[in-house]
């Protein structure tokens, strides 16, 4: 793809994002991975925003196996885009559904110059974890799978709830979370916080890895979303949804 092509796509992608529009751009014609994320980037610096954070799909079979990828992604997240104590939320056009997922706060930059890239030394890296729904959806009209539509697409992501802090939970009790779903007090599916990567902290850990092969880090405050524990669940609007993370504590949303 020509440079002032991607130029092109970034800055329509970005445009549909800022307005909750969707456009016709052809994102299945990317031929690589790079380029992906070269017009990822640029569309991030054509909305303006500084970054809060990053938000990840993809890291559980089931998530993979619903979005059509075949490995996790990730994506900035701006800061009007990253909410707390949100009771209601707009659903946009484009919206695909919701992902179940846990939310890190960074202490400090990670990694450090020549610091090993493992879950001991994210753990350290880490002020607090906060149950979360993420919001994914496109911003195309037609629906296209795969890796790179997925990634220039700002990851599917298009916002992240958190709930509220709960301190005291290591490592090893992330591992072992029951999360489930309701809709209306109704229960509709249930998780394992395992199935995101073995550890939900181990998300955090291939995104550090990812960002040091091109030079980056994370930086303290930035948040990182996860991506699903669960399968990809549908919302409409009217629709109230809680879920519940056992001692990680809920995150509830009403949809309009």
């Amino acid at each position: 793809m020509y440079f002032e092509l991607k130029d092109a796509t970034a800055g329509i992608l970005a445009r549909s994002r800022r307005h909750d529009d969707l456009c016709d751009l052809p994102l299945n014609l990317i031929g690589s991975e790079r380029e992906a994320y070269d017009i990822q980037a640029t569309a991030q610096d054509v909305l303006g925003f500084e970054r809060k954070g990053f938000a990840i799909i993809g890291t559980s079979d089931a998530s993979r196996r619903a979005l059509g990828l075949t490995k996790p992604v990730y994506s900035e997240i701006p800061p009007l885009s990253l909410l707390c104590g949100v009771q209601e939320f707009r659903l946009p056009p484009g919206t695909m559904g919701v992902q179940c997922e846990f939310a890190f706060t960074m202490l400090r930059a990670y990694p450090d110059a020549g610091e090993p890239i493992d879950i001991e030394t994210a753990d350290d890296a880490i002020l607090d974890c906060r149950p979360a729904i993420g919001i994914i959806g496109r911003r195309t009209r037609q629906a296209f799978t795969g890796n790179n539509a997925a990634i220039a697409d700002f990851g599917l992501h298009v916002a992240t709830i958190c709930g509220n802090h709960v301190p005291g939970v290591s490592p090893a009790e992330l591992s072992e979370i029951d999360v489930t779903t309701f809709l209306f007090k109704q229960t509709v599916f249930s998780g394992k916080s395992a199935s995101i990567m073995g550890n939900p902290m181990n998300a955090v850990v291939w995104l550090a890895r990812q960002l040091a092969a091109n030079g980056r880090q994370l930086e303290p405050n930035d948040v990182v979303a996860t991506g699903s524990c669960t399968t990809i669940h549908q919302v409409s609007a009217g629709q109230h949804l809680a879920v519940d993370f056992g001692q990680l504590g809920q995150v509830e949303c009403v949809f309009i």
